[in-house]
């Protein structure tokens, strides 16, 4: 019997806001794609643009689960009670739905108290509106905080965290995963292609391709990776890719899918994107094939070796 893989969730950033994402054909085709591969989650998030609003239009929530993401501290001093309450209410009006599974904060929010944040996610949870409550970009001591505050208050519990994870990017490992686990709370890998790095050249990088252009998300992934051991172990990533027999994508895909510390058993999961639908059906095809082979990811560890002292954390913090 094949190992079992992590749970695929697909990341809806791109729907209604840049083409080929837009047209309601197309995203129907994708969707069908995505069930044929047995693909029944859509991440979402407020701060992605147009893409709750193009869900509900095209109504998503009829064929698949849908999580969300409330913005946090993306907006410093938002994570108020008061606007908590009135911004899910407006998520599941877009949406279109009833309930999400899960509702995140997006970030951490310092500029507002945690009691007051989390007696307004608790305040939304008592109305049905979402399943479970996840965090995203919080260290481990502020999980821990989340925790034991919404604990000694009776408020549901954080039971889903989503974050920056790829195979070079690893400091979840020792930094995050011990709290996490210890809690029982389960992990969803964003960016597991580390903002598309991994498929790159370091003359791409240094060139500003794609995500990696100056001006491109505020220089975030520029500054995340554009480093002098990171551009040096894209030639050597490439070199374990066509090894394998596989592309680069599918690489660092069926690496935290299947050979990383997250487990199916945890409830963890994968998210993936695409930038068209014949990209994604590659993407899930690839990730059918299985684990990667020992050699495959013996090179995998010995690169982040050499990287790690450079390694960000996420795309919050950086």
């Amino acid at each position: 019997m094949a190992p079992q893989g992590l749970k695929v969730v697909f990341g809806t950033a791109a729907v209604g806001n840049r083409e080929p994402w837009i047209a309601e054909d197309y995203l129907n085709k994708s969707f069908s794609t995505l069930l044929a591969h047995g693909c029944t989650v859509l991440d979402t998030a407020q701060l992605y643009g147009e893409s709750e609003k193009r869900l509900g239009e095209v109504k998503a929530g009829e064929k698949f689960t849908i999580d969300t993401k409330w913005q946090g501290g993306w907006q410093t001093g938002w994570a108020t009670k008061e606007n908590i309450v009135n911004s899910a209410k407006q998520s599941i009006e877009k949406l279109g739905v009833k309930q999400v599974d899960i509702f995140y904060i997006h970030s951490p929010d310092a500029a507002v108290p945690l009691e007051e944040t989390l007696a307004g996610v608790n305040e939304v949870y008592k109305t049905g509106v979402f399943k479970r409550f996840g965090l995203s970009n919080y260290s481990a001591a502020d999980v821990q905080k989340v925790y034991d505050i919404s604990k000694a208050n009776g408020y549901v519990l954080p039971t889903v965290y989503q974050g920056n994870y790829s195979p070079v990017a690893r400091r979840q490992e020792t930094e995050l995963f011990p709290t996490l686990r210890k809690l029982g709370i389960a992990f969803y890998a964003y960016s597991p292609l580390a903002g598309g790095f991994l498929t790159k050249t370091a003359q791409q990088i240094k060139d500003g391709v794609g995500r990696f252009a100056e001006d491109a998300l505020g220089g975030m992934y520029r500054q995340m990776y554009m480093k002098p051991s990171y551009l040096e172990a894209l030639s050597k990533w490439e070199q374990i890719a066509n090894d394998e027999g596989c592309s680069r994508a599918e690489l660092a895909y069926r690496w935290v899918t299947y050979n990383s510390p997250l487990k199916p058993e945890y409830g963890d999961a994968i998210i993936v994107g695409a930038s068209t639908v014949e990209q994604l059906d590659q993407t899930l095809t690839g990730l059918e094939k299985g684990p990667l082979s020992s050699k495959a990811t013996e090179g995998i560890d010995k690169v982040w070796e050499e990287i790690k002292h450079e390694a960000p954390l996420d795309n919050f913090t950086r």
